[in-house]
């Protein structure tokens, strides 16, 4: 979700993308932030930021 999140520029974006709700996608990000005691979504990008994929592979999938 955050990778989605990131390669949309937002979460309405995002939400579009995936077919979802914008809620939707609030929801899964607060789960995340929840699990890895991250306050913000800045936060939890920079947390998670080792494990996401590389800007343009991201990209290239969602194509």
């Amino acid at each position: 979700m955050v990778a989605a999140v990131l390669v949309a520029g937002s979460e309405k974006a995002a939400a579009h993308r995936l077919g979802l709700s914008h809620s939707t996608v609030k929801h899964h990000l607060a789960n995340a932030r929840s699990k890895v005691g991250a306050t913000t979504t800045a936060q939890l990008v920079w947390i998670l930021a080792p494990r996401l994929p590389e800007p343009e592979d991201m990209a290239r999938t969602n194509e």
